[in-house]
């Protein structure tokens, strides 16, 4: 009875902290330009071209994830983090993955009207964000 008991404590702490050491879906990136005050359009538009760099970057990011990590499933949070140079700021954006563009990018059915919309709604939860 006590190495049952044993084996099942061994077995639960073995799985517990197999899952608690996962890393959350991070991607980190330094812009100075995104703590700056905007006083013009031309400001504003170097803002949002950045910001499409970001949301292609995060795409990049998530394609690789999806393509190391064959078990990812459902709706799925990516944190993207913002920094100054000097790292004293910082800004993180909590970008949503719903479960049907994690299908599509795994099945590749559909991917090539999805793309597109992950790229659309991630630029714009950061620009909402910023």
């Amino acid at each position: 009875m006590k190495h049952r008991f044993l084996l099942l404590f061994l077995f639960s702490s073995f799985s517990y902290a197999q899952f608690s050491f996962l890393k959350p879906y991070e991607i980190e990136v330094t812009s100075d330009f995104a703590f700056e005050y905007l006083s013009s359009e031309k400001d504003q538009l170097k803002l949002g071209l950045e910001a499409q760099e970001w949301s292609v970057e995060i795409l990049k990011y998530w394609l690789n994830e999806m393509h190391k990590n064959r078990f990812i499933s459902g709706d799925q949070k990516i944190n993207f983090i913002l920094y100054d140079s000097q790292r004293r700021r910082r800004i993180v954006i909590q970008i949503p993955v719903k479960s049907n563009i994690v299908t599509a990018f795994k099945t590749e059915a559909g991917f090539q009207e999805n793309y597109i919309g992950f790229i659309n709604d991630t630029y714009e939860w950061i620009l909402e964000d910023l």
